[in-house]
């Protein structure tokens, strides 16, 4: 009997500890990192934009302490610090909304676009040529310019209707504006899809040149542009290229190879493009996880390029923003990365990181994640520490901006505020 039971014991043990695979442990544990939670200082309801594209383009505009928003389809103005209302303004106003220098410039949805002072919510002028279906309003010295698929300019003194490009196929955004001449790129589309860059005359409308398989200029200067070269189907760009083209020309009058990756292009290896820009005289090229620094000035030839790249980082991750505050920042869409540009020293930014990131903003020394389940982290940039959270209760967002010590949070239908942390204000 005793023998009977013995095997009987054994046998249950063995079986309690033989693993059934049916249950899998993943994230489950929380930081003992203690965040404060806090309450937005104040919470309007504001109208939805038309699409989740121009929600992720900011539908607000600030300035002067103020805030301005649509709601109801009228243009709403607000103190920023305690959100009461200043003013009013209009009719079937639709976002997006720009302020400069003292106006805060509308458009309707018949096309019509209004100058309203910002300080009383007085009409200066509204245009009497429409643009219809318009997406961004660019205002830049004397002039006004509405996009909506071609380009409208108007004067910004009295609204009057100045010119329409004439050219046939859909421009988007964004716009450089370089002295006499506008630069816009769009994609042509046939047999094969490819790139093409267009200058027109500010003053005219006319389109000055174009230039085909190349994007929107990284850079302008003295009457000269630089934009990088690009793939199509049936030229295949071997290396990251950048070509400064003559602004009044189009011709290309300096073109510059970079082989970071030490491609032998005569061994019929393939090359990438990658994504080229420029900042503070150095050229970045990003190949996805990895980024790779020029001097602006080198000859990429004669120089040996610094790489930025962390084995700490999963291979998933990508170049998303900077350099800013001294740090390339990457993400893979969950978590956060940084890398300093100084010594390459990897930053991890991933404390209460507990859902899929919609988006972030840098601002001072602080970065602002917004994630899909409505909250909003605000984490130190320097010493890669979370300072507060909030709930938004939002899921699409808009850019994340600062006015008057205030950070404005735009979500689909709802804009909210809280105080910039002291720690994260630029000094």
């Amino acid at each position: 009997m005793s023998c009977v039971l013995l095997l009987m014991s054994s046998t249950v043990s063995v079986s309690a500890s033989i693993d059934r695979h049916t249950s899998y442990v993943g994230a489950n544990s929380e930081s003992s990192i203690v965040i404060p939670t806090i309450k937005p200082q104040w919470t309007l309801a504001m109208d939805k934009p038309e699409n989740d594209w121009q929600m992720g383009q900011g539908v607000i505009a600030t300035g002067e302490g103020k805030a301005f928003y649509v709601q109801n389809g009228q243009m709403i103005a607000i103190n920023i610090q305690s959100g009461r209302r200043l003013w009013k303004f209009g009719s079937d106003i639709k976002a997006p909304l720009v302020y400069k220098g003292g106006r805060v410039y509308a458009g309707m949805k018949t096309g019509i676009v209004h100058a309203v002072n910002a300080a009383s919510g007085k009409k200066i002028w509204s245009t009497s040529v429409k643009a219809k279906d318009s997406y961004d309003i660019v205002i830049e010295s004397d002039q006004l310019f509405v996009l909506n698929g071609d380009i409208q300019a108007y004067s910004i003194k009295d609204g009057k209707f100045q010119w329409r490009d004439e050219y046939s196929e859909w421009l988007r955004g964004p716009m450089l504006i370089h002295g006499d001449f506008i630069l816009m790129e769009n994609e042509v589309s046939g047999a094969y899809t490819y790139s093409l860059l267009h200058a027109f005359n500010r003053k005219t409308g006319k389109e000055a040149w174009q230039l085909g398989n190349h994007i929107f200029p990284i850079a302008a200067k003295d009457g000269t542009i630089v934009s990088q070269k690009v793939s199509n189907l049936l030229d295949r760009v071997q290396l990251p290229t950048l070509d400064t083209v003559d602004l009044k020309t189009g011709k290309i009058i300096k073109s510059v190879q970079y082989n970071p990756r030490n491609v032998d292009l005569t061994k019929e290896e393939h090359g990438y493009d990658g994504n080229a820009w420029i900042s503070d005289g150095r050229v970045y090229i990003s190949f996805g996880s990895v980024v790779y620094s020029y001097p602006e000035n080198a000859d990429p030839a004669k120089t040996t390029g610094v790489s930025y790249f962390s084995e700490f980082i999963n291979r998933e991750v990508r170049y998303a923003a900077g350099p800013y505050d001294g740090k390339l920042i990457y993400t893979d869409g969950h978590s956060i990365y940084g890398i300093k540009t100084a010594n390459r020293m990897t930053l991890f930014y991933n404390t209460e990181m507990t859902n899929t990131i919609a988006r972030f903003d840098l601002i001072g020394h602080g970065m602002y994640v917004a994630q899909t389940d409505g909250t909003m982290v605000a984490i130190d940039l320097i010493h890669a520490k979370p300072v507060l959270q909030l709930q938004t209760f939002g899921r699409v967002f808009g850019p994340t901006v600062a006015e008057n010590g205030m950070i404005v949070v735009q979500t689909k239908g709802k804009l909210l505020a809280f105080k910039e942390p002291q720690s994260l204000k630029v000094k």
